[in-house]
């Protein structure tokens, strides 16, 4: 019960915000319920006056009721119109205000051990899952707890054994019945959500793997594990939709017991002339309008389960400390980009191996540095370093003569621009995925970046040119022209610092031998850190760093490497054996350009 009612706090204080909204909602409600309870039970009363007053040869006055019974009408079809408009309005709001909430939980985070798939399921099924907690549970509670403490003052008006008898089995459809669902419903509400997520996971997995899955044959196991995911998932469905019909059964069993024990109180006080003959069936219609108002209620608490199985998932994510904590005073932005790490070690466990260790080394302001190794080298970590995307375990790093803790990580990953291996493109058009590097730039200057990386004359090529929308993650495109169209985003950034990871990769030779130039002439005053296997590239490049086992093993120039670093070697002949026709680009390095 405690759980439950954090769970409900929870939810009232991310509904917090749209309070208004709710209320009106649940407002609505009222009005179109208890305009349907009373358009029942003054329909009845007025068919049984007119046939009454037939029967005896007496006049009535139709007017004013057959009014009434047209405003009910009005005001339950409106209402009912407005109850849908407001209260999915708030919901969608609530929803949306919690996606970004959940964003905001997740982004300090920099590092999760979670695969796209389950953050996908948690952003968008367990999300939308919450929808239950105010359109299926708080509007029902909350309208039949108002609607039908009206309709048993109205019954205990004409007979307080009839409010007993009604009273009695609307707690039972109401409050019984719910609980028993809600009970038997929470494990497998709890467990559908969760191999809903599962599912979700692997499905995402599965196609985002496919080329992987079908190199080594793997992709009938994948399909099989999905499909019994699948099964599960569909029996879990299966028992929930079982126990609503069972809870459906219940309430209409409910319905026509209180029909029959309404009919057994009535019918002897209207043979004593207690109660009006006329009164019957009013009264009766106004039982079925209150039964129809709790109908609502037994799916609702079933719902709970997998509202709350939703919330916990989400809430995860809220006691989850933050790989990296921002200073409690930063320091100003750096203006200089000399940066020196002395002694650095990095694990991303208390007792896992070291991913960098004893790494020291410095970078001055527009040096340009190739960094090499075998994959799992240290490479990627050391630019999360830079980023501040992972921390270091041991050691100390410097940016502008301070301590790389000192500053805000926004204000560093403003003076980088990042080119990462695998370059992710928003499902929208070719510019609004360059304007990301920077919302501000003007067209001229996102045309000039496309230039510099080689990919302006193929977009303008596209059926829309700049406006052609990619596909999810750029999947209209080719590899090279998804690469390129990083490559232009981190150009049109501006910023002093540009890390390429592996930037030519999915291209030919002649194709990033010309990108390759372009990009040493833009960058010839800024500082470029380069990771590529492409050691036709490295060569050219006056510090080369080797990298092995998480340690910076080498540093100097291509010659110097080539007689003293074993490691170094052994990653320039398997390259030129792999591609025996490389040819290093020739001309100045940046450091003779910059000089002359």
């Amino acid at each position: 019960m405690k759980a439950l009612l954090d769970d409900f706090r929870w939810w009232a204080w991310q509904a917090r915000p749209y309070a208004g909204r709710f209320a009106l909602g649940i407002a609505i409600s009222i009005a179109t319920v208890g305009a349907n309870m009373a358009l029942l039970a003054v329909a009845g009363w007025f068919i049984a006056s007119m046939a009454a007053a037939g029967l005896a040869g007496a006049s009535m006055n139709y007017f004013t009721p057959a009014a009434v019974i047209r405003g009910l009408a009005i005001v339950r079809t409106g209402g009912r119109y407005l109850e849908r408009l407001v209260t999915h309005d708030a919901t969608l709001r609530l929803l949306t205000g919690l996606r970004l909430w959940f964003y905001r939980q997740i982004e300090p985070l920099s590092t999760l051990d979670l695969h796209n798939g389950d953050l996908l399921a948690r952003l968008r099924s367990d999300i939308d899952t919450l929808d239950h907690i105010y359109l299926r549970l708080v509007v029902p509670v909350v309208v039949g707890v108002v609607c039908l403490s009206a309709a048993v003052v109205v019954f205990a008006w004409y007979s307080p054994a009839l409010a007993l008898v009604n009273l009695t089995l609307l707690l039972a459809a109401g409050a019984i019945v719910p609980t028993l669902v809600y009970r038997l419903g929470r494990a497998p509400g709890q467990a559908a959500v969760e191999t809903g997520a599962r599912l979700k996971a692997a499905a995402v997995d599965w196609v985002e793997g496919l080329g992987e899955l079908t190199v080594f044959g793997a992709v009938e196991t994948r399909r099989a594990a999905i499909i019994e995911l699948s099964d599960e998932w569909i029996t879990q469905q299966r028992r929930l939709s079982k126990l609503s019909g069972l809870s459906n059964a219940g309430v209409l069993l409910l319905t026509n017991l209180a029909l029959v024990g309404s009919a057994v109180v009535l019918i002897p006080l209207i043979r004593t002339n207690a109660l009006h003959g006329v009164d019957f069936a009013p009264l009766l219609l106004l039982v079925i309008g209150c039964f129809e108002a709790v109908a609502l209620m037994p799916g609702a608490w079933q719902a709970l389960g997998q509202a709350r199985a939703a919330t916990a998932r989400l809430r995860a994510f809220e006691h989850r400390a933050p790989v990296i904590n921002e200073p409690a005073r930063p320091a100003p932005a750096p203006t200089r980009d000399t940066i020196r790490l002395v002694d650095v070690g990095v694990r991303y466990t208390p007792d896992g191996p070291w991913a960098l260790q004893q790494v020291t080394l410095s970078i001055a302001p527009g040096e340009h540095i190739a960094i090499v190794g075998p994959s799992g080298a240290g490479k990627s970590t050391l630019v999360n370093l830079l980023l501040r995307l992972t921390p270091k375990s041991r050691g100390e790093i410097c940016w502008d003569a301070r301590a790389l803790s000192a500053y805000r990580a926004a204000d560093l990953r403003a003076r980088i621009a990042l080119v990462p291996q695998q370059v992710y493109l928003f499902h929208t058009s070719v510019r609004e995925n360059l304007l990301v590097g920077r919302p501000e730039a003007s067209a001229d200057d996102m045309i000039a970046a496309a230039r510099t990386a080689g990919i302006h004359d193929e977009i303008v090529a596209l059926p829309e040119g700049y406006d052609t929308l990619v596909g999810e993650e750029g999947q209209r495109l080719s590899g090279g022209q998804v690469r390129r169209i990083g490559i232009a985003r981190a150009l049109l950034r501006d910023a002093p610092i540009l890390i390429l990871d592996e930037p030519f990769e999915g291209l030919d030779r002649a194709t990033s031998a010309r990108l390759w130039a372009r990009l040493q002439r833009q960058l010839a005053d800024r500082t470029l850190i380069l990771i590529s296997h492409d050691l036709a590239r490295v060569r050219t490049f006056e510090r080369i760093l080797v990298f092995e086992n998480g340690r910076l093993v080498a540093d100097g120039d291509h010659a110097r490497l080539s007689q003293a670093c074993e490691s170094y070697r052994r990653l320039h002949s398997a390259y030129f054996k792999r591609e025996p026709a490389a040819v290093p680009a020739h001309g100045p390095t940046p450091a003779q350009r910059r000089r002359a």
